[in-house]
C-alpha cells in the first residue's frame, strides 16, 4: 500500500513529501530503490533503541568508508581519458565496476555554475545562462520557474563511446569547456565506491585530501516513540486523518534525529521549555531511551543501503524482543546537488530540502517510508 500527501494546486508552490508503506520481504524492495536512487547524501541518523546502540555503532564505522575532498578541479579534468578510465568505468577486484560520486562545492544550485557525476557515469553541468550561451554545448532549459533568471542543465555521459579522445565530440566538448572556463579552478567531494557493495575506494589525484566521517552519537532519554506497528499507517485501508498522521510521524523523525527537547520527557521545567513540551509524539506511543548515530560527509548509497540490510539480518535473527522498538533512518541530500531522486532535476527555491526517512517494522514486515523535496525539485 503506498499513498502520496496531496501535492499544491499551483505547481512548484510547496515543498513536497511522499509516503510509502510497502513489506520488507518484496521482490519489488521499495525502500531499498529509495535509498540507492539518491545518490547526493550529506548526513545520515539512525535511530535505535539504546539497547543497540554499540553494534549498530559498530556496523555504521563498518559500512560507511572515506571520501575526498579536491580544491584545485577544473571542468576538464572530469572529462580527462585517464580520470574516466581509472576511476569512472574501470572494474576492480573481482570486476567489480567502479561508482564515482562528484559534486563542486560552494556552488548555489541557483545562481552558480554546479558540476556533478551521479555515480552511473553521467556528468551533470547546471549552467547559469550566460555560461550556457557562451558554452554552446546542448543542454535543455531548467524546467523551475525562472524568477531568478534562465538555467540550463547540460549532461554528458562519460562511458559513452564517443568520449573517446579522438572523436570530434570529445575534442569539440573539451575545447568548449576549456574556453569558457580555462584554468579557473573548483573544490569537489569526491567518492569511489564499489558499485555492488559501497565499500570505499582509493582516489589518486594531485591535490586529493582523505576525509573519513566520524559516528556521532547521542542518548534520548525518556522518549515517547511512536507505535507504528499499532497506528492507522501500517493499516491495510486508508482511514480518515492518514495524511496528517504520516506528516506527524516524519516530523517526529526529523526531531528525534535532531535530538530536540520536544520529544524526550528529561528535559526541565522550566520557562524557557514550558512551550517545547506541549508537543506530542504521534499516537498510539511507547515509551523508552533511544540512541541517535550520526554521520556526514559523501555518503555512498549503496553503502547506506548496505548497512541498513545489515542491520535489518542482525535484528531479525538476534533480537529476541516480540515486539521491538522500530529502526529509524534519516538521510539528508546535498540542498545544492543537479538531481535528487535519479535524474530528477532538483533546485533551490525557498530551501533544497531533499530529504528521506524510513521506519522500519520489522514484526510485521512493514517500512514506511518518506521522501521530502523542496518546491524546485521534480521528483514526483
Amino acid at each position: 500500500m503506498s499513498s502520496h500527501i496531496p501535492l499544491p494546486k499551483e505547481k512548484h508552490s510547496k515543498s513536497k513529501l511522499f509516503a510509502t508503506v510497502s513489506s520488507l520481504s518484496s521482490k519489488k524492495k521499495e525502500h531499498t530503490k529509495c535509498i540507492e536512487a539518491h545518490p547526493f547524501n550529506h548526513r545520515l541518523s539512525v535511530i535505535v533503541d539504546k539497547k543497540q546502540e554499540a553494534d549498530t555503532q559498530r556496523m555504521l564505522a563498518e559500512c560507511i568508508g572515506e571520501y575526498y575532498k579536491v580544491k584545485t578541479l577544473k571542468p576538464t579534468d572530469l572529462i580527462d581519458s585517464s580520470f574516466i578510465r581509472e576511476y569512472v568505468s574501470s572494474k576492480g577486484k573481482g570486476n567489480t565496476k567502479n561508482s564515482l560520486v562528484a559534486l563542486s562545492l560552494g556552488t548555489r544550485i541557483d545562481v552558480d555554475d554546479v558540476f556533478a557525476i551521479d555515480g552511473n557515469g553521467q556528468l551533470i553541468m547546471s549552467l547559469c545562462k550566460d555560461t550556457y550561451q557562451v558554452l554552446g554545448l546542448t543542454g535543455r532549459q531548467s524546467q523551475f520557474p525562472l524568477e531568478r533568471g534562465a538555467r540550463f542543465v547540460v549532461t554528458v555521459d562519460l562511458l559513452a563511446d564517443c568520449m573517446d579522445p579522438e572523436t570530434k565530440y570529445f575534442r569539440r566538448l573539451h575545447s568548449r569547456l576549456h574556453a569558457v572556463f580555462g584554468d579557473q579552478e573548483f573544490e569537489f567531494a569526491i567518492g569511489v565506491y564499489a558499485q555492488d557493495t559501497g565499500k570505499a575506494l582509493n582516489l589518486d589525484i594531485v591535490g586529493v585530501t582523505a576525509c573519513r566521517p566520524q559516528v556521532r552519537t547521542m542518548t534520548l532519554l525518556d522518549v515517547d516513540v511512536p507505535d507504528l506497528a499499532r497506528s492507522d499507517l501500517v493499516s491495510d485501508s486508508r482511514p480518515d486523518g492518514w495524511n496528517e498522521e504520516a506528516q506527524d510521524v516524519f516530523e517526529w523523525i526529523g526531531l528525534a534525529a535532531a535530538g530536540a527537547d520536544a520529544v524526550t520527557h528529561s528535559v526541565s521545567q522550566s520557562a524557557d521549555t514550558l512551550a517545547i513540551r506541549t508537543y506530542h509524539a504521534p499516537a498510539p506511543t511507547r515509551h523508552c531511551d533511544l540512541a541517535v548515530l550520526s554521520v556526514e560527509g559523501m555518503l555512498s548509497a549503496k553503502a547506506i543501503s548496505q548497512f541498513l540490510q545489515k542491520m535489518i539480518e542482525r535484528q531479525s535473527s538476534e533480537n529476541t524482543d516480540p515486539d521491538p522498538v522500530p529502526l529509524f533512518l534519516c538521510v539528508w541530500g546535498h540542498d545544492d546537488a543537479p538531481v535528487s531522486w535519479g535524474s530528477s532535476e532538483h533546485g533551490f527555491l525557498t530551501s533544497g530540502e531533499n530529504i528521506y526517512a524510513h521506519a522500519y517494522l520489522l514484526q510485521i514486515d512493514k517500512c514506511v517510508a518518506f521522501q521530502a523535496c523542496g518546491p524546485w525539485d521534480s521528483y514526483s
